[in-house]
């Protein structure tokens, strides 16, 4: 499933055009975005947006390393960088899993 899925979908379930389900979907992935940016830049490394029963997004640290670029083999400085990490909520393992294995 795509965006453009998740839109027709909503857009049907929801009864609205597929137009302002498609807005809805970006206001949200902004909103989320736009947090985890604004935590950062605030120096708030244990930033969470939560939704609940879903899931929670984070922001993790990946350290610098050498590594080798595959293309011809150069040895080469990998930065620091931040990655955003997604955690399953309860609601979402319960409905994978619902014998409860």
């Amino acid at each position: 499933m795509n965006k453009a899925d998740l839109t027709e979908k909503l857009a049907q379930k929801a009864g609205i055009p597929k137009v302002r389900a498609a807005s809805y979907i970006n206001i949200i992935t902004e909103a989320i975005q736009e947090e985890l940016i604004r935590a950062i830049q605030a120096g708030d490394d244990k930033v969470k947006v939560t939704i609940s029963d879903f899931g929670t997004f984070t922001v993790s640290k990946r350290r610098a390393f050498t590594g080798h670029n595959p293309k011809n083999g150069q040895v080469m400085d990998v930065p620091e960088r931040r990655i955003p990490v997604f955690r399953a909520g309860k609601g979402l393992k319960n409905a994978l899993n619902p014998n409860g294995s």
